[in-house]
C-alpha cells in the first residue's frame, strides 16, 4: 500500500475539525454569582419605648400596620430598633386598655416624623390610658419623638441625655452624692418638652452630655435643693456606651412610681 501524504493531511484536518466542534460544545463560563448587598429600600433606624404609665402591652404600628412588635411599660422591644421606611411616616404605640373612639376603636399614642435614611430615633409614649381629653383631643396616650446622634463618646465617657415623662411635674435628675444636677444647662423640665426655646441659647434635649463612665446614685428633684423621697437609685454608665434617662411614673402612686428610667441605645 503506498502513503499518501495528501490523505494523511485531509484525517488531520477532520481530526482537528472535530475536536474544535466538542470543544465548541462545552458548557460556557460565567462570572461567579455573587449575593445582592445593597437595600432595596432606604431605612430609618426607630427605638420604641412605653412610658405610659398604667398601660398594658402595646403593639407598634407603623403607617397604621403592625410591626410585630410589642412594648410593656418602661421597656422597648427585645429587637432593639426597628428598619422603618424613609420619608414622613406614622410610628404608633397602640394600647389596648387606651382611649376609643366613637367607633369602638382604641386610639393609638402616634407620632409622625420624616424619617432619613441611616438616621436613629427614640419613639416615647407617654400619658397614662386615663388622660382626659379637650376638644379635638380625645385624651389617652400620646408620643413624642427625639433624634438620636449615636456617635461614639471620647474614651472612658459615656453619653447620656435626660426627657421628664412624668405628667406630676417639672423634674430634673441629681447626683445624690454631689447634689448636682447631671445636666446643668438645665436642670429641670417641663413634663414632654424637648426642648426650652427657640433662641439660639435653647438646649435641645435630644443632644447627649459625655460623662465620666462609672456608678451614680441619682434622685429626682423639682428644687435642686430637694431631694424628692422614694426616687434614689443607683445607676452604672459603661464607658463607650449612650443612654436616654427620663423621669417617669406618678407623684405618690405605689404602681407607677416616680423615678429613673434609662434606654441604652447601643
Amino acid at each position: 500500500m503506498k502513503f499518501s501524504f495528501v490523505s494523511l493531511f485531509t484525517k488531520l484536518t477532520l481530526a482537528t475539525s472535530v475536536a474544535g466542534v466538542l470543544i465548541g460544545c462545552d458548557d460556557p463560563e460565567y462570572d461567579t454569582p455573587k449575593p445582592e448587598t445593597t437595600t432595596t429600600l432606604s431605612s430609618a433606624r426607630v427605638l420604641v419605648v412605653n412610658a405610659s404609665p398604667g398601660s398594658q402591652a402595646a403593639t407598634i404600628t407603623v403607617d397604621n400596620a403592625s410591626v410585630n412588635q410589642t412594648v410593656s411599660y418602661l421597656s422597648s422591644p427585645s429587637t432593639g430598633y426597628l428598619q422603618v421606611p424613609v420619608g414622613l411616616r406614622q410610628v404608633g404605640v397602640v394600647v389596648p386598655n387606651n382611649v376609643k373612639d366613637a367607633s369602638g376603636n382604641v386610639l393609638p399614642g402616634v407620632v409622625r416624623q420624616q424619617f432619613a435614611a441611616g438616621s436613629s430615633y427614640t419613639v416615647f409614649s407617654t400619658d397614662a390610658p386615663t388622660r382626659a381629653g379637650s376638644g379635638t383631643d380625645l385624651g389617652g396616650v400620646r408620643a413624642i419623638v427625639l433624634n438620636d446622634n449615636l456617635a461614639a463618646p471620647a474614651a472612658n465617657k459615656a453619653k447620656i441625655r435626660f426627657v421628664n415623662l412624668s405628667s406630676s411635674g417639672t423634674y430634673g435628675i441629681f447626683n445624690s452624692v454631689t447634689q448636682a444636677s447631671l445636666f446643668s444647662a438645665v436642670p429641670t423640665r417641663a413634663y414632654r418638652l424637648t426642648n426650652n426655646g427657640t433662641t439660639a441659647t435653647s438646649t435641645n434635649y435630644a443632644n447627649f452630655t459625655e460623662v465620666d463612665a462609672g456608678s451614680y446614685t441619682v434622685d429626682v428633684r423639682s428644687a435642686a435643693t430637694t431631694p424628692l423621697a422614694g426616687t434614689g437609685q443607683a445607676l452604672t454608665f459603661t464607658a463607650g456606651k449612650i443612654y436616654t434617662l427620663y423621669v417617669r411614673g406618678v407623684a405618690g402612686s405605689t404602681t407607677t412610681p416616680l423615678g429613673v428610667s434609662t434606654v441604652l441605645h447601643n
